[in-house]
This record gives C-alpha cells, sequence and structure tokens, in this order.
C-alpha cells in the first residue's frame, strides 16, 4: 500500500491534512520533531526527526510515494536563518531526497507570501491575481516572506527538470482546529485568521491597520486540504498531469476588505467592528512591537492579499466555500470553545 509522508503534521493545516488521509483508510507516515505534541495524531506512524536534519529526513522519507510538505516556519519577526533553515534549505533537501529516493509524487504546501501582495502602487486597488502574478523581489516585508518567495525558486528548478513535484498556494487560511481550544494561546499558530477575532472578542485587538478598505482573500482549512488531496490524487501515468496550466496553483476562497471581515463577524457575533489605525508613523510606533501586531504584520496587514483560484477549479475541481459559510461555521466552533462571547457582547 502507497505510503504518505507528511510534514508539518502537528501544525494547523497539517493536522487537518493528517486527519483526512487517515479517514481515507491513507497510510501516513508524520515526520515530528521531537517536542512536538502528536496527541490526536491516531492511526499514524510518527518518525521522530528534525526537517533540517538531512538524516533525519531521510530516514522519514525512505520507503514513502507520497509527501506533502506542509512544514513551515510561521511565526513572527524570526531571525533570517531560522527561515532559511525551515523554509528554504530544508525544501530544497526535500526535493532532493525525493529525487534520489525514488518518491513518485511531491506536493509543497508555499504561501501566498511567494507571489506577493496584490494592489496598489503595481495595480489598481481592486486587482485579483492569479498564479502568472509575480512578487516584486523589492517589495518584501521581511525575512519569512522572503524565504518562501525563495523556496518556490527551488521548485521552479524541479519542474524544470520535469520531476514530479507541484506547488499550492493557500491564501489566508480559517477555521475550526480539530480538538477543542480554550484559550487564545492555544491556538496553533497557522490559525492567525482565528486568533485575530479572537483577540478583538476578547478586547485585546488594537484596531484595523490601515483604513480597513484593503482586500483578503480568505480560504476555509478543510478546503484546502481538499485541494491538496485533489491534485496529488489526480489520475493519470504521468503526474503532474501534462495538460495542467501551471506549476504551482492559489487555493483561496473569497476576497473581502478587511474592514467587511470585521462586519460579518460582528453580524454574527455582535461585537462591534474594531476602529481603522491608518498607515502614520505614530500607529506605528504605538502598536509596532505591542499587543495584536509586530511591525512585520502590521505591514503586511496594511496591504491586499487578492487572488482567484480559477487555475486550480479548471484543472483539478478545486472548490473554496464562501466566507459566509465559513465564518458562521467558525464562529460556532469559537463560541463552544468560550473564544467568543454571546451575540451582542462588544469586541
Amino acid at each position: 500500500m502507497t505510503t504518505t509522508l507528511v510534514t508539518g503534521g502537528t501544525g494547523y493545516l497539517g493536522r487537518h491534512l493528517v486527519a483526512a488521509l487517515v479517514a481515507q483508510g491513507r497510510t501516513v507516515r508524520v515526520l515530528a520533531r521531537s517536542s512536538s505534541d502528536v496527541t490526536g495524531l491516531d492511526g499514524v506512524e510518527v518518525v521522530r526527526g528534525d526537517l533540517t536534519s538531512r538524516d533525519e529526513l531521510r530516514a522519514a522519507m525512505t520507503g514513502v510515494e507520497r509527501v506533502f510538505n506542509v512544514a513551515a516556519e510561521t511565526r513572527d519577526e524570526q531571525p533570517l536563518e531560522t527561515y532559511r533553515a525551515v523554509n528554504v534549505d530544508a525544501v530544497e533537501t526535500l526535493l532532493e531526497l525525493a529525487s534520489e529516493l525514488g518518491v513518485k509524487r511531491v506536493v509543497h504546501t508555499s504561501s501566498y507570501f511567494a507571489i506577493g501582495r496584490t494592489g496598489e502602487p503595481r495595480r489598481p486597488a481592486d486587482h485579483v491575481a492569479d498564479e502568472y502574478w509575480t512578487h516584486d523581489p523589492g517589495d518584501m516585508h521581511g525575512p519569512r516572506e522572503e524565504s518562501k518567495y525563495d523556496a518556490e525558486h527551488a521548485l521552479n528548478q524541479r519542474v524544470s527538470l520535469s520531476e514530479p513535484v507541484l506547488a499550492l498556494i493557500p491564501t489566508m487560511i480559517y477555521g475550526p482546529e480539530l480538538a477543542s481550544v480554550s484559550r487564545i494561546e492555544d491556538l496553533r499558530p497557522g490559525n492567525r485568521i482565528v486568533a485575530m477575532l479572537a483577540e478583538h472578542a476578547a478586547g485585546k485587538y488594537p484596531g484595523i491597520p490601515g483604513d480597513g478598505k484593503q482586500i483578503w482573500n480568505l480560504v476555509h482549512v478543510d478546503d484546502v486540504v481538499a485541494g491538496h488531496l485533489a491534485a496529488m490524487d489526480a489520475d493519470g501515468d504521468t503526474w503532474p498531469p501534462p495538460g495542467w496550466n501551471h506549476w504551482h496553483y492559489i487555493l483561496g476562497g473569497e476576497n473581502v476588505t478587511l474592514a467587511e471581515l470585521f462586519g460579518r463577524f460582528e453580524g454574527l457575533t455582535g461585537c462591534r467592528a474594531p476602529k481603522a489605525l491608518g498607515q502614520g508613523s505614530l500607529m506605528k510606533r504605538l502598536f509596532g512591537g505591542g499587543t495584536g501586531f509586530s511591525k512585520e504584520r502590521f505591514a503586511m496587514d496594511g496591504h491586499s492579499w487578492a487572488y482567484t483560484s480559477a487555475m486550480a477549479e479548471g484543472d483539478f475541481g478545486y472548490r473554496g466555500r464562501s466566507l459566509d459559510e465559513g465564518l458562521s461555521q467558525t464562529v460556532e466552533w469559537m463560541a463552544g470553545c468560550g473564544l467568543v462571547r454571546s451575540s451582542g457582547s462588544v469586541g
């Protein structure tokens, strides 16, 4: 039976992906660091090791036919070398080992950071980008974004050699977690949108960066998982199929302004939408290192990240649900965890 390795299987997206694979009866192996919490990963083989160790990564990859590389360093304001070790160097090593070991299919989970922000000044404010949108190397918000951009080059080089690798680009992921979470601090780092909404509901969110008109593409975690499975499971003797239109695909949902996101959250919870902070230097000084924002995050959140998933829809049947549907489900889960108060409360 085909064995599938998942790196990053203890993270937010990774746990959902592992659960979906197990539910389908797949044989799953998870590479997890010695310090990682593996509770809840039932029905899988856990191999302890570090993605940044070539020998430990080789051991985890030996004997597998498929690899989902979901692991990434997602924390704010880490040193450049930390981002590069996980997001670039380890990806290059994984791809080298995949070729050496004869892995038949590799899906790498990229990021919208890899293709860059949209809107002004390069395009009109309402511009929606597709897979042909390329990052302006001079428009980086920090070393994390730069590392995700560099990792795509490693993938592209393997594609140019006709190796069986594919990159998927989730946009801003949100949704429930697989287990109940009673504190904001216990949300997994990849679940940043839910953390932001929970902080707002708790009165800890300082306000919307910018004018609130920036457009974000928000995608439910279950849709991202379904997209990963659909791409990996595509039929054909050659993979990725030769008729597909790109070597990386955007997996997104609905484009909404940040003010609209909070407005819809208000409609579901009664938490009044926060005020816009503006882009002034005073606000950056106030919130650059305080509650709710790092300096890097303030800059990122003040911009638009608007995308279309039309290519993934056409090539492997991807579908992203509406924000109304996904947010309603998410708020219900948050309420069950006590992360939002009853309707009518004020954030």
